[in-house]
């Protein structure tokens, strides 16, 4: 799967090396892309976004919120909230104001968003459609698509759920992911979720409840940088970071593999700092994941020519471990 912003392309039209019936795989690529277009605003106005999340750990349950204020044309405020962490983004006139704790966003953060305000994906090459059934779905009818997608070694067993009558995405399980859309609102002629859950391998770990308002007097001094902000140029010209030394775990003489997903800072001189664990497989593995990052080198991200500080994911594969 491949998130919706890009085009579909020539799906419909390229050759498979899978046995999927042409028909089948037409109407899945049509549900999916009607679910796409009614969840996609034609022409925003100036609003307000607001996601109340829940994050539900082994024996503790955090409360958060996200907010994201939109002047069009002119520039956007995001401000985050959770636990100990709390950034505020000022986007406007070619810079952006960052106040807030120091440090890498909790893994939570980027899951909401890229679940909010909706999750929309869209079918490629490496999935095989293998069925289309109808199901129940939060109380809802729908028309479920059973797929697999295979990358790599690995070959994962997916469903996606359309909603029979008005065309949203109702259910997305994507591996151990589960995204489940509900409460949907009419906003800026689109239909939107008002709550979202997701569960990882059947364990629910968010929820989020959202609203979208529409401000036609917004405060004038919406977009104003708080005192104490740090003033960063936005990028006219930008180049991201490249990998000079990126050495993987050695492999073992087990049976399994596994992956494990870091985030950290790459610094204008090529280390990577401030690495934490964003996804794993094998939790027992993740000291040796961050031990390893810190000896990845790259050639630095360029702002306007310059060396720029950027925050990215970085992937380890475990072999035989």
């Amino acid at each position: 799967m491949k998130p919706a912003l890009m085009l579909l392309g020539l799906v419909l039209l390229s050759p498979h090396c899978f046995p999927q019936d042409i028909q089948v795989r037409e109407e899945a690529v049509q549900l999916l892309e009607r679910a796409n277009r009614v969840s996609s605003a034609p022409n925003l106005p100036n609003l307000e976004r607001t996601d109340a999340l829940r994050v539900f750990g082994a024996d503790s349950i955090q409360e958060g919120t996200f907010t994201r204020v939109v002047m069009q044309g002119t520039g956007r405020r995001d401000d985050y909230n959770l636990g100990n962490f709390h950034l505020l983004n000022v986007f406007t006139r070619g810079q952006v104001a960052v106040a807030g704790t120091p440090q890498i966003a909790p893994p939570e953060i980027n899951r909401l968003l890229r679940i909010t305000p909706i999750a929309l994906v869209r079918f490629d090459h490496e999935d095989v459609i293998h069925s289309i059934a109808n199901r129940e779905v939060g109380g809802r009818p729908a028309r479920c698509i059973e797929f697999d997608t295979t990358a790599g070694e690995k070959t994962e067993s997916n469903e996606l759920c359309v909603d029979s009558a008005n065309g949203t995405l109702l259910s997305e399980k994507l591996g151990s992911d589960f995204i489940e859309n509900g409460d949907f609102f009419s906003f800026a002629g689109a239909l939107f979720p008002g709550t979202i859950s997701y569960s990882d391998a059947g364990v629910l770990k968010m929820q989020v409840t959202q609203t979208m308002t529409a401000l036609t007097d917004a405060t004038p001094n919406v977009l104003a940088a708080p005192p104490d902000a740090q003033i960063r140029k936005a990028c006219t010209t930008y180049r991201r970071a490249f990998g000079v030394s990126m050495p993987q775990p050695k492999p073992g003489n087990g049976g399994g593999n596994a992956d494990i997903m870091v985030r950290g800072m790459i610094w204008g001189d090529g280390s990577v700092h401030d690495a934490v664990v964003q996804s794993s497989e094998r939790p027992d593995l993740n000291a040796e994941a961050l031990g390893l990052i810190q000896q990845w080198v790259f050639t630095p991200a360029l702002c306007n020519g310059a060396p720029n500080r950027s925050e990215a994911s970085f992937e380890l594969h475990f072999q035989g471990r």
